[in-house]
């Protein structure tokens, strides 16, 4: 529930001026107050507000189920809930999908499978984001590309560069349409987005306990889809196998379903919550999950069912944050060992490498920092990690694959914490920490919708064409009226001192937040 004072997407007015109430992101580690908010219910209501607020910024947000400041919206909001259509076109290169940008990712894969029993080429972890929001941030499931790379063309509400009237442009070919697969908002208001479709699949599913990361890699042939987990203070690998079958569903997928739900996605989080929120005893979360954690998961299982059903997780019945690096496949075998020595050190259990880990960490100067979070921070998720096929964008987190590895596929690894929000000091600084050392140490890319903590001048070396990402966005919105202050500085001024806000939009800025 909102806090008081607090205004949550489901309750916001339409078109409502001089907003008053705070707008508050999913993991309430982002709030913002807009000076105007609006809803528009059709594309022609939407080209009037941005007639009317000419010359102010203006961002739209989805469900908000993001814990980046991508979606801060400081003077005028759009919340795009009832562009939500969905319309399945035949094409000469296939079955497509005319998406509304507000419209949910659970709406879209019920409606595609109402309109001939279709679905998505790739399905993320959760379904309430919208398909807007998911695409924009480069939001992925495992095994395949982001939802991103799959974009055949976007409709986008901005200003004409001549006249500066508001129109509706159509990108659908060119750097311009890899630009906006994953633009972050930054080349106007997505109002709709064609997608390739596919029938509907089954996906068979089962998991099973591994000693080494190289078993679980090992495995990746026989079950593509596969996602594991590093299990922290048991320091085992989880692997969720996965791989698409014929069918049909398994007579006890339903019972799977049912025990699912109630046993992870509530009885094992309500066990963690009171872990780490209520006891808050370091001890009795490394013993949990050394010797209980386990317990909550039948292995050898193998149970098919319908994709959209076996692929989503109900991860956001518990507020959490979560932080998400993404790293090659060259770099996984060192980084995801480093990742869990820097853990071991912040729990105050070193582990066998943490000499190593902390002279590799005193040569990037950040040495102090970890002098800061050792022995404060007992991380109390496993670790999650995908794989993502390299997109054909140019700034999503598994883009731009280089010349020497044009099909290497990339690696996320998500950390999640369930902490208060009022109580997540130290994995601020944990988050801080390990996103710069990972940057330095394997390229590692923090996922833009997830917390992210990285500034301008580390952000750049990351992505190879973000120089080409910022000169489409420029030629798109010269003024930089779809920009917001993370964006602007973060984004697209890069590692110089360019940005479109000046001194005294960023004090307006800060003192309504």
């Amino acid at each position: 529930m909102a806090e008081s004072g607090d205004r949550q997407p489901e309750e916001r007015l339409v078109g409502v001026e001089d907003v008053l109430e705070q707008v508050v992101n999913f993991g309430r580690n982002v709030r913002f107050r807009p000076r105007a908010a609006y809803a528009p219910r059709s594309e022609a209501e939407l080209l009037a507000i941005l007639a009317r607020h000419r010359g102010e910024r203006i961002r739209a947000i989805g469900r908000l189920h993001s814990w980046s400041e991508a979606a801060v919206a400081d003077e005028v909001l759009l919340d795009l809930r009832h562009l939500n259509d969905v319309r399945v076109v035949d094409s000469p290169t296939g079955m497509h999908a005319e998406i509304g940008g507000g419209c949910q990712i659970k709406r879209v894969l019920s409606e595609l499978e109402r309109l001939g029993g279709h679905t998505l080429p790739a399905i993320g972890l959760i379904s309430e984001q919208t398909i807007a929001g998911a695409t924009a941030t480069g939001t992925h499931g495992s095994g395949r590309h982001s939802l991103s790379h799959y974009i055949a063309a976007a409709r986008v509400a901005v200003y004409d560069p001549a006249t500066g009237a508001p129109m509706i442009r159509t990108i659908a070919g060119g750097d311009d349409l890899l630009a906006a697969r994953c633009g972050l908002g930054c080349l106007g208001i997505v109002l709709s987005v064609t997608v390739p479709i596919r029938a509907q699949y089954f996906v068979e599913e089962h998991w099973r306990e591994y000693a080494s990361l190289d078993e679980v890699l090992a495995a990746e042939g026989e079950f593509p889809l596969q996602q594991f987990f590093l299990i922290p203070w048991r320091w085992t690998f989880l692997a969720q196998h996965r791989r698409e079958a014929a069918g049909p569903r398994s007579w006890l997928a339903p019972l799977y379903r049912a025990y699912w739900w109630a046993t992870i996605d509530v009885g094992l989080h309500v066990l963690l919550l009171l872990l780490a929120q209520t006891l808050r005893i370091a001890a009795l979360l490394r013993v949990f999950y050394r010797w209980l954690a386990l317990a909550f998961i039948i292995r050898g299982w193998r149970v098919v069912d319908r994709s959209d059903r076996q692929l989503i997780m109900e991860h956001e019945l518990f507020r959490h944050i979560e932080i998400e690096l993404f790293v090659r496949r060259r770099d996984l075998l060192r980084a995801l060992p480093f990742v869990a020595s820097v853990l071991s050190i912040c729990g105050g259990r070193p582990d066998a490498a943490a000499g190593e880990t902390t002279k590799q960490l005193a040569a990037l100067g950040l040495a102090s920092d970890l002098a800061a979070i050792a022995g404060r921070y007992t991380h109390h998720y496993a670790i999650c990690v995908r794989k993502v096929l390299a997109d054909a964008t140019l700034i999503s987190p598994a883009s731009g694959a280089l010349a020497d590895a044009p099909e290497e596929p990339w690696y996320a690894i998500s950390l999640i914490s369930y902490q208060r929000p009022s109580d997540r000091e130290h994995f601020f600084r944990f988050a801080r920490l390990i996103a710069a050392s990972t940057a330095q140490l394997f390229g590692a890319r923090p996922h833009w919708g997830k917390y992210c903590p990285l500034s301008a001048a580390e952000l750049e070396p990351l992505y190879p064409r973000l120089a080409d990402f910022r000169a489409i966005c420029r030629q798109a919105d010269p003024t930089g009226r779809f920009q917001n202050r993370w964006t602007s500085e973060v984004v697209m001024a890069g590692g110089t001192s360019q940005s479109n806000f000046t001194r005294e939009e960023k004090a307006a800025a800060d003192g309504r937040q």
